[in-house]
């Protein structure tokens, strides 16, 4: 049998049993005669269902980590797939015993996706909610919904404004343990590359998005000038954009820099491409939200196609089990933990 948790306590073993029937049943599925939307199917199919006991893995890890953490049972917690998509996370969260289960993301499209999901297989979660993190929120409030844990995968490192997300949650759940994961691990060399590259691409895009919304706004500005407000106003969102640009040209202001590294923002929509941050910025956010911040690397896939690929990904797992600072050099991901003060980080 396929070790999806290696860890042989009650937890570790229910949620091993778990993982093994969700992945017999997502193993059966026919993903063409879904229903999915275009873009979801392609999602599914190119980001999951390719590497689907990776995706299994690494939803048991988050679930087995974070449940461990908040100190309570499988059975009592309240727990929200944040940015869910079309994962595996929210259905093993409701298999496993989970007492309210809350799938969430920012589009109708996903939502109806991952109803298609979860019919196909016979199961599925106690509240669909659609909406950015303030209508969620809000929704939950409506609901009278408490979570004990928030948790997402590659999520954090599209949203915008990530500190005021931290306070935002601080303000409406106070009491939950917000458990993500990234790839944007700054402390791995490579992964710190292909991120730098990524946003090298991007950023040609984005940058002559920028500057056609500035003469769109201003048909009358020098395209010098424009030129150089759409350098300044990288990483902004299109509301700050046009407000920036104002102040520029009532009082001269110059935009502030909006981003670090080489990290770049689509501004329709204000999603970072792969927000890379370093450590210390992470913790100066979650910090400033009252919360706690842990940071601890993740791990690689073994079940690559390719023998040696496996070995290798064996070994860096070796090592990174070791708990020593290589751990964050060698990791593919990191886990970025925002504790509430109340919650003792040593469980």
């Amino acid at each position: 049998m396929d070790i999806f948790l290696p860890h042989t306590d009650s937890l570790g073993t229910h949620i091993q049993q778990q993982c093994s029937q969700l992945y017999a049943l997502m193993k059966t599925i026919a993903v063409k005669d879904l229903g999915l939307s275009e873009h979801g199917e392609q999602y599914f199919l190119g980001s999951h269902y390719k590497r689907l006991f990776f995706s299994i893995q690494t939803s048991a890890h988050l679930l087995y980590n974070s449940i461990r953490l908040s100190g309570k049972n499988v059975s009592d917690i309240v727990i929200m797939d944040y940015g869910a998509g079309i994962g595996s996370l929210y259905l093993l969260a409701k298999m496993i015993g989970c007492k309210q289960v809350i799938y969430n993301d920012i589009l109708e499209e996903w939502k109806h996706n991952a109803l298609c999901i979860a019919k196909a297989i016979n199961k599925d979660v106690d509240v669909y909610i659609v909406g950015n993190i303030d209508s969620t929120l809000e929704q939950l409030k409506t609901l009278q919904i408490e979570c004990d844990i928030i948790v997402s995968r590659n999520v954090i490192e599209h949203i915008y404004k990530l500190d005021v997300f931290y306070k935002t949650i601080d303000s409406y759940q106070p009491k939950a343990i917000v458990y993500s994961s990234t790839t944007a691990n700054f402390n791995n060399p490579a992964m710190n590359l292909q991120h730098v590259l990524l946003h090298r691409r991007f950023e040609k895009q984005f940058l002559q998005q920028r500057l056609q919304y500035i003469l769109q706004l201003h048909s009358n500005m020098q395209p010098t000038t424009a030129l150089q407000l759409a350098k300044q106003t990288r990483g902004y969102e299109k509301s700050d954009i046009e407000k920036a640009v104002t102040q520029f040209l009532e009082k001269g202001v110059t935009p502030k820099k909006q981003y670090v590294y080489t990290n770049t923002c689509d501004m329709s929509y204000g999603v970072w491409a792969e927000n890379l941050l370093p450590f210390s910025i992470h913790k100066k956010m979650i910090d400033s939200s009252g919360r706690k911040a842990i940071i601890v690397p993740g791990f690689w896939d073994t079940h690559y196609a390719q023998p040696l690929k496996n070995k290798m990904a064996i070994f860096f797992n070796t090592l990174i089990q070791t708990g020593s600072f290589f751990g964050f050099l060698l990791a593919p991901f990191i886990y970025v933990v925002a504790l509430p003060k109340q919650v003792n980080s040593s469980k």
